[in-house]
């Protein structure tokens, strides 16, 4: 029942992908190199209520090189083919544009099957909103638009990559259909203030602001809730930050259950900074009103520190730094350290486990772990990378992003390090009895580039050896793809590629009526006239057979001209030659222009409608 928070270990990695394939016919007939549809896929957050059923979410390009959301489903320790997440009926042809800001960003599911998730998309009038999903009994619906406050502002605003001033950050579920997501929005005032979302009994509420500590000021607020967590049935706990009354970032605490209230600002460490920039990444709840807080804050020589922050029977302690490892850079000079926390798990009161990355004295990025006992804090280690870490002058990028603990001292991190062909893959870091194991590379599926920039993203265990994992990594083709990978009695089994969903309907027929129109030097008639051809490059968005013909009026008669057709394989790119006929090569010969009404049908298989595209245009 974890959320994840979306690119912790984006500041260590940048993941992407791009291809080029064939475009469209040069001068010569043949088709050139052009940059086409957008490929890769990758996973970004996991939930598993119980052993082998989990549910994870992710994002693609479909045929048409949209940017889609996705869903995919363990069921019995089987994951399943993805399904795609179907947008608000006002969303765009590409709804889910990450450099927008948009996407899933979280899911929580309280039992097998039963799931909530948040993000945010893009209308077709190129406003970017919030959205809600519900899984129920296994399938998931169609998203809700989020109903945002009544002083939300009136007239949209592009700042930041969301228009509306409305970014939601995660959600976490006490019960099936009962969930709270969290994030931030824009008033009318034009400042911005924490949101709260309700989910009640399967069915999503109008959204709130979030109430503020009594420091904060009415006027120039930036305010905005990040993590939380809902215990089963009970009251949820998020935080996030804002600005008090001296214009200083701090922490924001708010807990309840339906009627909401904000502590008094969350404590800074002793040696935090007059204004610690104190930015929470993650929140776990041992029992209700026990629970933990980790992330970062600033100290005075701009050193980013480990945050940690505990509660206990509902009071919130005096927050503390973290001891790094002995060969950390040191926090006494100007901005040397760089400390993140980006998980923490809490498995019984008193005894969690966080991790994260930091500095070490030659500028490397290393992964951190740090465990609690009897409630106390114990200084933090490094994790021991795999043998073919890269060492030395060649900087190490480790780092860790996420840990589950299925019972105290118990635990699976996940991450990435740099290795010495200075690629990068997914960490594994097992934690047995309160001993942490040293890191493996993390498995591959079949297929995958020998070049790499992987990443294992999450795990989430649901009790002793029993984990799922998911991550990405880039395919044969250099796209980036999503993977699935399963731990049984202790033993990771074979990682799995994620499976896209299939094409729809509306895919088929767009991407047929993209080819209807010819450009370039070999739709020219004195090409035609030289190649007696014209070569289309059809983009493929399943397998199944393109047919393209080509008419036109010869002595007052409709006539083919040219026609051709293909059979796709898969989805991707393939040439579609139409060849000109006898009577069109004698109109082309003869004609200074030639007006040209176009067809194209595309069959999948026996049964299947079959999808028909046309177009209008002139030769010249």
């Amino acid at each position: 029942m974890r959320h994840l928070r979306a690119g912790c270990l984006s500041l260590l990695v940048g993941l992407a992908a791009g291809v080029l394939v064939a475009g469209p016919a040069d001068a010569a007939g043949k088709p050139s190199l052009a940059p086409v549809v957008p490929a890769g896929a990758q996973l970004l957050a996991l939930s598993c209520p119980s052993s082998g059923n989990c549910a994870a979410i992710g994002s693609y390009y479909d045929g048409l090189g949209n940017s889609q959301a996705l869903f995919v489903t363990q069921a019995k320790g089987r994951w399943r083919r993805a399904v795609q997440a179907q947008p608000p009926a006002d969303a765009a042809a590409g709804p889910f544009k990450s450099s927008r800001g948009g996407g899933l960003v979280g899911i929580s599911c309280p039992a097998p099957g039963q799931c909530a998730a948040v993000g945010s998309y893009t209308a077709a009038n190129a406003i970017d909103h919030g959205v809600l999903y519900q899984e129920h009994d296994g399938r998931w619906g169609r998203g809700v638009p989020l109903a945002l406050p009544a002083n939300a502002i009136k007239t949209p605003r592009t700042h930041g990559g969301i228009a509306d001033g409305v970014s939601l950050s995660a959600v976490s579920c006490s019960s099936p259909g009962n969930c709270l997501a969290i994030g931030q929005y824009e008033t009318n005032a034009e400042v911005l203030e924490p949101l709260l979302v309700r989910e009640r009994d399967g069915r999503w509420l109008r959204s709130v602001q979030a109430p503020l500590p009594s420091d904060a000021p009415v006027k120039a607020q930036d305010a905005a809730l990040l993590t939380v967590s809902c215990a089963p049935h009970g009251a949820c706990t998020a935080a996030g930050a804002y600005l008090n009354s001296l214009g200083h970032e701090v922490g924001l605490l708010v807990t309840g259950d339906g009627h909401f209230t904000a502590s008094p600002s969350a404590p800074a460490p002793n040696d935090a900074s007059s204004d610690p920039r104190t930015i929470p990444t993650a929140i776990a709840c041992a029992t209700p009103g026990v629970c933990t807080i980790v992330g970062t804050y600033i100290n005075p020589l701009e050193n980013s520190l480990g945050l940690l922050l505990g509660e206990s029977a509902g009071a919130w302690q005096s927050a503390t730094g973290t001891t790094l490892p002995g060969d950390a850079a040191p926090a006494g000079t100007f901005g040397d350290q760089n400390t993140v926390l980006s998980s923490v798990s809490c498995p019984q009161a008193g005894a969690c486990t966080a991790v994260g990355w930091y500095y070490d004295n030659g500028e490397n990025s290393q992964g951190l772990l740090l465990d609690q006992s009897g409630g106390v804090w114990q200084p933090g280690s490094e994790v021991t990378l795999p043998a073919n870490a890269v060492k030395g002058l060649q900087k190490q990028a480790a780092g860790l992003d996420w840990v589950s603990c299925w019972s105290p001292g118990n635990c699976l991190a996940t991450g990435v390090y740099t290795t010495i062909a200075l690629d990068n893959q997914g960490l594994l870091v097992r934690e047995t009895n309160g001993v942490w194991q040293p890191a493996i590379e993390a498995p591959l599926p079949r297929g995958a580039a020998l070049s790499q920039s992987a990443a294992t993203v999450a795990s989430d265990c649901t009790g002793p050896g029993d984990c799922s994992v998911i991550g990405d990594y880039l395919d044969g083709r250099g796209d980036l793809q999503g993977y699935t990978l399963n731990e049984r009695a202790g033993s990771f089994g074979r990682p799995r590629a994620l499976i896209l969903p299939p094409a729809s309907a509306t895919e088929a027929r767009l991407s047929l009526a993209a080819i209807l129109y010819p450009h370039g030097p070999g739709a020219q008639l004195a090409q035609l006239r030289k190649a007696g051809a014209y070569t289309y490059i059809y983009e493929a968005v399943k397998p199944g057979t393109a047919t393209a013909s080509w008419y036109s009026r010869v002595a007052g008669a409709r006539t083919l001209i040219a026609t051709g057709r293909v059979h796709a394989r898969g989805a991707g790119a393939v040439a579609l030659v139409l060849r000109l006929t006898t009577a069109g090569r004698a109109l082309i010969a003869s004609s200074v222009s030639v007006h040209v009404s176009a067809q194209a049908t595309f069959r999948s298989g026996a049964g299947q409608p079959a999808q028909h595209a046309s177009a209008s245009f002139t030769l010249s």
